[in-house]
């Protein structure tokens, strides 16, 4: 559904964010996300990023919260 880069926002509102990448378990492990997984987060989890005025924040977010930000047509 999600894809790195994509951009998003929690369906509640807030900032535009960019999905970092995805929480993957199995054979995809990295050594990250065996470290998330740790956490209690579950694979299929979205892992964002955003700036707060210029601070980077990031978070991870289970993908039902979640929906694609919209791009107007160009024009």
């Amino acid at each position: 559904m999600f894809k790195t880069g994509d951009v998003v926002k929690l369906k509640s509102g807030g900032p535009n964010m960019t999905v970092e990448r995805l929480v993957q378990g199995g054979a995809n492990r990295t050594r990250d996300n065996i470290l998330i997984l740790a956490k209690g987060y579950k694979d299929g989890d979205v892992m964002c990023q955003w700036f707060a005025g210029e601070e980077l924040k990031s978070n991870v977010f289970t993908p039902d919260v979640l929906e694609i930000v919209t791009k107007p047509p160009a024009s």
